[in-house]
C-alpha cells in the first residue's frame, strides 16, 4: 500500500472536524498518519481532538509551535510546514517511508476516492510533484469554481510527492505559500496538476473565514507580496467580479492597491517574485492566443 501523510491546522473547527474525520476514515486509500495542529482553539476543538486521537493509531494531535497575530498568511504557512515535517518524521520513526504528504483544510468534505487518485497521480509514471482536487465553494451550488488553472493545485488539498517537497525545502514559510510552492516545484522541474473532476467541498464560501471583505483584501495583499504583474492583478480582479460574491473583485483590487501604495513587504524568494512578475504575465498572454495553460470549466 502506498503511504501518505496529512496535516490539518485547526482554529475553532469543532463543527467541521467530525465530518472531515468521517471522510478520512471512508477513504479507499487511508492515510498512514493524520496530524492535526491546534492553533489555540477555545470552542472545544482541542478536547475533541484528544479524545478522537486516543482511539486511532493513525491520528495525532499537536499544539501549534507559535502563537500568531493573524491566523492566515505567514503564520498558517509555518504551521502547515511544521505539521508536515512532524508527520513525515513520525511515520519514519515507525520504520515506514511516506511517498506523499499533503495539507488538508479543516472545513472540507472529501469523496471516498480523493487520496487514492491524488496519491496515485503523484507516485505514478512521470514527474508530477504537486497535485490537488478542485475545491467547490459552499456558495456555488452545483457549479465548480471557475478560473482554476489545470497546472495550479489548490492550497486546501495541496499534496506533494515527498521527494518534491524535500527538494524545494518544504512548504514556503510565508504568505501565498501554496502558489509559491507550485512555482518552486515547477522551477525544480516538477509537474503540477489539478484534477478537474475530483471535487472537495468547502463548508463555507472560499476566502471568507473572517468575512468576504477581509478574505479578498488578503488575497489582494498576497498578490502584491508575491509580485504579481499589475495587468494580471487587474484581470484577476475582473474575474472575481464574475463569480459570487461579486464584491470579491473590488476588495481584491483594493487589497493589492493598498499594499502597493504603502510599499508593504515583498516575497523574500527572488525566483518566486520573478515568476509572478514576468512568466505569469506571459502565460496569460499565451492563454489569449490559445496556446497557454488550460483552465477548468464550470458545470451547470
Amino acid at each position: 500500500m502506498t503511504l501518505y501523510v496529512l496535516t490539518t491546522p485547526a482554529l475553532d473547527e469543532r463543527d467541521h472536524l467530525p465530518g472531515l474525520l468521517a471522510d478520512l476514515e471512508a477513504q479507499s486509500l487511508p492515510p498512514a498518519l493524520w496530524l492535526v495542529v491546534d492553533d489555540g482553539s477555545t470552542d472545544g476543538t482541542w478536547e475533541w481532538l484528544e479524545a478522537e486521537a486516543a482511539g486511532r493509531d493513525w491520528m495525532e494531535v499537536r499544539r501549534s509551535p507559535e502563537v500568531g497575530t493573524e491566523y492566515l498568511g505567514g503564520h498558517i504557512a509555518r504551521i502547515k510546514r511544521w505539521g508536515l515535517e512532524q508527520a513525515i518524521g513520525l511515520v519514519r520513526s515507525r520504520g515506514l517511508e511516506p511517498l506523499a504528504a499533503g495539507v488538508l483544510d479543516a472545513d472540507l468534505r472529501l469523496p471516498t476516492d480523493h487520496y487514492a487518485r491524488l496519491v496515485g497521480l503523484l507516485v505514478g509514471e512521470g514527474r508530477v510533484g504537486v497535485a490537488s482536487s478542485v475545491i467547490r465553494g459552499a456558495d456555488e451550488g452545483a457549479k465548480k469554481e471557475s478560473f482554476q488553472r489545470m497546472d495550479l493545485p489548490r492550497g486546501g488539498t495541496q499534496t506533494f510527492a515527498v521527494e518534491c517537497l524535500e527538494e524545494i525545502g518544504g512548504i514556503p514559510p510565508y504568505a501565498g505559500f501554496d502558489g509559491a510552492g507550485n512555482v518552486k516545484a515547477k522551477l525544480a522541474g516538477w509537474e503540477t496538476r489539478l484534477l478537474p473532476d475530483l471535487v472537495a467541498l468547502h463548508a463555507r464560501p472560499t476566502a471568507t473565514r473572517f468575512g468576504v471583505g477581509p478574505g479578498y483584501l488578503r488575497k489582494g495583499r498576497y498578490a502584491y507580496f508575491l509580485g504579481l504583474h499589475p495587468l494580471v492583478v487587474f484581470g484577476r480582479g475582473c474575474a472575481f467580479t464574475l463569480k459570487s460574491p461579486r464584491s470579491g473583485g473590488f476588495f481584491f483590487l483594493r487589497g493589492w492597491l493598498g499594499a502597493a501604495l504603502t510599499r508593504q513587504e515583498r516575497c523574500p524568494d527572488a525566483d518566486v517574485r520573478a515568476y509572478y512578475g514576468k512568466e505569469r504575465l506571459r502565460e496569460y498572454a499565451r492563454v489569449v492566443v490559445g496556446r497557454g495553460p488550460r483552465f477548468s470549466e464550470s458545470e451547470d
